[in-house]
């Protein structure tokens, strides 16, 4: 008979709707082997590492970084989000104990009129009205897990909570890329700002040669004119870099969750960097799979499924076990007469059917359902797009690296022609002009030279981003 009730009091599941699948992992064996000589086979299992921005060797942007962890307000916002995802996850488990709770003794306490109709069953209490007061100090209930429902919350609550586990690793990513980037630029701002000004100096000596040389009716208003066209140019450029440094400066203290008078203690005259930044002889495939925004999709895909599982429940019948215990009485006016009021306890099974909803548990499900597909392909789009990205990073690095090794023999080439002029101005078959004009062909080539070693040590950073920063997920 409770066989019979239980498959009465089922819904009629709906048709399963169209159910979204993972991609494997894209194929990008051809693209590393031609970024590493037919290598990739190959595992490099502790590159890039958690604390990937000390492969920098720069001490200041790892004290400004460290800084930062521990102060940036997002980052604590997120670090807040993984506490209240884990509570959550908690409070499913409670699920799997009896609850037990109790009541005031006055209030809440069910108070109302009982009318009972004027017939024989009831014998002289028939067609009179009682006032009743009942009290139930003590209350528990436990839900009987019959479909595998409070197991299916729980791992729902657990895959949320670790994608938020995965957004905060996601976040302190971007936070330490950011302020890598920053700070390596601001670094290449400052040496272009101190070079820029040594230009000034130059075209301001040459504007007066020149000038020199007018009044002495050598020269004509043409390279006059040139040179002040010149001097204009290093002094809009010196004016951007100022900018530029200043704009840095705020940027990286409020990443770093400082004011910006703090953003004035940045050290930057003393930083270096490697002038070069190798890439490992491999890199393993895996690296890609574990990024933390891989992740994230992934966990949110789970935790949907186990929803799906939840709401497909719903169409069996829920029996729990409840137990109450209390007093009642139906003559009010010896409530506070009568110290020993009726004993009142119930205990034994409590059925939920779902008989009639109307379509709304249909409805429920095809939308469980479909936030699952939403999931999964917004997962699949995230693995696709790191796998380009992490093409995408390597291609940059080989063309910051061919344009820097490309600049430097231009800014070599520079300063042995500065240096050549030089000793010929000091044996007199020179003049200051050509020497001051090469003099100036030098700084803008090491202007140059340092926006390309930026450019480089930024793309090592991007390929460090693409690759998930050594974030390793918990499965």
């Amino acid at each position: 008979m409770l066989i019979g009730m239980m498959v009465a009091g089922c819904a009629t599941l709906p048709k399963d709707t169209r159910v979204a699948a993972p991609l494997d992992t894209p194929q990008i064996k051809e693209t590393l082997n031609a970024q590493f000589d037919n290598s990739s086979e190959k595992i490099v299992k502790k590159w890039p590492s958690l604390r990937w921005w000390e492969e920098f060797h720069n001490p200041e942007m790892n004290r400004i970084i460290t800084i930062a962890l521990g102060k940036n307000p997002d980052l604590k916002a997120s670090l807040s989000r993984i506490h209240q995802a884990w509570a959550i996850a908690a409070g499913a488990r409670s699920r799997y104990l009896p609850s037990f709770s109790s009541t005031q003794f006055l209030f809440p306490v069910p108070l109302g009129v009982l009318q009972l109709p004027g017939s024989s069953f009831f014998g002289p209490f028939g067609d009179n009205s009682f006032f009743f007061w009942s009290v139930i100090p003590a209350l528990s209930n436990y839900h009987l897990d019959l479909w595998g429902e409070d197991k299916a919350r729980v791992r729902a609550a657990i895959g949320m909570a670790r994608a938020s586990e995965a957004e905060y690793a996601l976040a302190r990513l971007f936070l330490s890329t950011t302020l890598a980037s920053r700070y390596i630029r601001l670094v290449s701002a400052e040496e272009e700002l101190g070079l820029a000004r040594s230009g000034q100096q130059i075209i301001n000596e040459l504007l007066h040669l020149v000038q020199m040389r007018k009044k002495s009716g050598i020269e004509n208003l043409l390279p006059v004119h040139t040179i002040e066209q010149r001097l204009e140019t290093v002094n809009q450029l010196v004016n951007s870099l100022e900018r530029e440094t200043q704009i840095l400066r705020d940027e990286i203290a409020r990443l770093a969750g400082q004011s910006p008078d703090w953003g004035r203690t940045i050290l930057v005259k003393e930083s270096t960097f490697p002038k070069r930044f190798p890439l490992p002889k491999s890199l393993p495939l895996d690296l890609i799979g574990r990024r933390p925004d891989v992740a994230v999709s992934r966990w949110r895909a789970e935790a949907l499924a186990h929803q799906v599982k939840v709401t497909k429940t719903a169409f069996y019948p829920n029996l729990d076990l409840v137990a109450l215990v209390g007093f009642e009485t139906l003559n009010f006016a010896t409530l506070f007469l009568n110290p020993a009021l009726p004993l009142l306890y119930i205990a034994g099974p409590a059925w939920n059917l779902p008989i009639f909803t109307a379509g709304r548990l249909s409805s429920e499900l095809v939308v469980a359902q479909e936030e699952y597909n939403i999931a999964v392909e917004s997962y699949n789009s995230t693995l696709l797009s790191a796998f380009q990205q992490v093409a995408d990073a390597l291609s940059v690095w080989k063309e910051t690296d061919k344009n820097l090794s490309s600049q430097e023999q231009s800014t070599n080439s520079a300063k042995s022609n500065a240096e050549l002029s030089a000793r010929l101005f000091s044996a007199g078959i020179n003049t200051k002009t050509d020497l001051l004009d090469l003099q100036y062909t030098l700084i803008q080539s090491q202007i140059t030279l340092s926006n390309r070693t930026a450019e480089h040590l930024e793309a090592a950073v991007g390929l460090f981003l693409a690759l998930g920063g050594g974030y390793e997920s918990i499965e």
